[in-house]
């Protein structure tokens, strides 16, 4: 059965035998005539007999699932055609009532809160660790953990996400371990870390770790189409049906077999060659971040990223700190896009993040180093002043998030926001923390601290005004 593509293998039979299409889609295998997308059409077709269908899958879909999970080591394994967000919507859904708490951590992707909008569970939040000099937020705590169930046994399930955007990880098997001893699931939005799965040079995955259902964003670090994604479930959850009945309410029922093919693709060509590939970027990322370290103003962030509760972190997000040199990371990604062809993943005023991967090879690296290199020796000079991000207190919640999501809101001033409940999110980004979210009082504090963000420069996230002179609010 290895590398064994059964959805593939029956598209390409069913294109060979050139069928007069009188089903949908409407381009009927030949309507779209731009030559990058035209190939495409060959393979983008409905469920016509042998393709299976994703809702009930007894064929091919069904034998792929079953690749897919034994190439990830899960119970049960569904495709995501949606999107990471779709599986992550799922699991709140699921496995929560209207009311249930859960623990999740308070910079978590937007899809969390979505999620909790769809299933109406009241948040719990973590605390996240964040490196306050270069302010993004890292990782959350085996014993954050541990405090809060103590303090919410009644808590339903709890939600993480690792790894971070940076590529740092939690310890998941600790936390396993907690969740396990309250009889609690562990849910895993482990989106940027699918191929964790097959190097051991990588930290590991949260499945083996312990976790109960994880989300993988193929698309982000596998070759897949974007939107391509998967849902994973350890042997506690494969039999539950409540997640089979929801994934299909939240899933189109128009699936695009392209992207079903490209992750059946992806894990036959893993299985395949991964292993070696992994390693061969783990060794580019080891010589090129020490590399780096020798340019004068930059370094490749390592130490500053082992805050407490980090156990791992992927070598193919390189984090650049701009801290020691005049320029700051907004001047350096314009630097390398408009002088040397070169986009990176995430700017911000302390540093550039670079997404590698195992398709970049030597002279890629290679040339973002000498890039970096150039740039360096062209604007010589001082460090910057440093600064710290802080962080205001939580403030309370007043309704759920699905409370706030359904209520009316209007528009006011912020000097006028004085104890009203807001009506959107307000983060500064990075670290990505929400200072305030939906359905929370904005006390004197609070307003304090959003009046000051309006006047920092600060990147905000969430609001209908940026600028933060309006705010909107519950009626």
């Amino acid at each position: 059965m290895l590398g064994s593509t059964p959805i593939y293998t029956a598209l390409q039979q069913y294109a060979g035998k050139d069928f007069l299409r009188l089903h949908m889609p409407g381009h009927v295998g030949k309507g779209i005539k731009q030559e990058e997308l035209r190939h495409l059409t060959a393979l983008d077709v409905t469920e016509t007999p042998g393709l299976d269908d994703l809702h009930l899958p007894t064929g091919v879909i069904k034998e792929s699932q079953e690749l897919l999970a034994r190439a990830f080591g899960a119970a049960k394994s569904y495709f995501l055609v949606n999107g990471a967000t779709s599986g992550i919507h799922t699991l709140f859904l699921a496995l929560n009532q209207d009311g249930n708490k859960v623990l999740l951590p308070r910079n978590a992707h937007r899809s969390f809160f979505g999620g909790l909008v769809l299933s109406g569970a009241t948040p719990v939040y973590i605390p996240v660790q964040v490196e306050l000099e270069l302010g993004i937020a890292l990782a959350l705590t085996a014993e954050d953990v541990n405090h809060l169930l103590s303090l919410n046994p009644d808590v339903n399930n709890v939600f993480i996400s690792s790894p971070s955007y940076y590529g740092t990880g939690c310890d998941i098997a600790a936390i396993a371990a907690i969740t396990s001893s309250y009889n609690k699931l562990l849910l895993v939005d482990e989106a940027h870390g699918a191929h964790f799965a097959f190097s051991p040079l990588y930290p590991k995955t949260a499945l083996e770790s312990g976790a109960d259902g994880v989300v993988n964003g193929l698309h982000k670090t596998l070759p897949v189409f974007n939107q391509g994604a998967c849902l994973h479930l350890s042997a506690r959850l494969a039999g539950d049906l409540r997640i089979t009945k929801t994934l299909s309410l939240l899933t189109t029922t128009s699936p695009s077999y392209p992207i079903l093919a490209s992750i059946e693709l992806a894990r036959q060509f893993m299985e395949e060659n991964g292993k070696s590939l992994l390693e061969k970027s783990y060794q580019l990322s080891r010589e090129y971040r020490e590399k780096i370290n020798a340019i004068t103003g930059l370094s490749c962030c390592e130490q500053e990223l082992q805050v407490n509760g980090v156990t791992g972190i992927d070598p193919l997000k390189i984090l650049v700190s701009v801290r020691a040199s005049p320029l700051n990371g907004y001047q350096l990604a314009a630097l390398l896009r408009e002088r040397y062809d070169i986009q990176v993943e995430l700017e911000d005023h302390n540093f550039i993040l670079a997404m590698f991967s195992i398709f970049h090879d030597s002279n890629d690296w290679e040339k973002f180093y000498q890039a970096l290199q150039a740039i360096a020796a062209a604007y010589p000079g001082r460090g910057r002043t440093r600064s710290t991000v802080e962080l205001p207190p939580m403030p309370p919640m007043v309704l759920s998030p699905r409370q706030a999501f359904m209520a009316s809101y209007h528009q006011v001033p912020v000097k006028d926001a004085l104890n009203r409940v807001a009506a959107e999110m307000i983060a500064i980004y990075p670290p990505g923390v929400p200072c305030i979210l939906p359905g929370e009082l904005i006390n004197q504090e609070m307003l304090d601290y959003i009046i000051y963000l309006g006047k920092s420069g600060a990147r905000i996230q969430g609001p209908q005004d940026p600028s933060l002179h309006y705010i909107n609010v519950i009626d």
